[in-house]
């Protein structure tokens, strides 16, 4: 999608005390890269390679039991 096709879409926004460049959000989709439940180089790297400067990313969703992981 190119950023003529949705203005609003690129244009900045505050967020409570978080200025946004866009309103591009990656949302948690539970990735379970965290080997026992610990953040390791493999999930850094994840979000470091979807993270942009003034973007709003939220990290990892929540398991609701330890076989929910598969």
């Amino acid at each position: 999608m190119a950023s003529g096709d949705n203005p609003a879409l690129f244009s900045p926004y505050k967020l409570g005390n978080f200025n946004l460049s866009h309103r591009v959000v990656l949302a948690p989709m539970t990735r379970c890269r965290a080997l026992n439940s610990v953040p390791n180089d493999a999930l850094s790297e994840y979000y470091r390679q979807r993270a942009t400067a003034g973007g709003f990313l939220i990290t990892e969703g929540t398991m609701i039991s330890p076989t929910s992981a598969g």
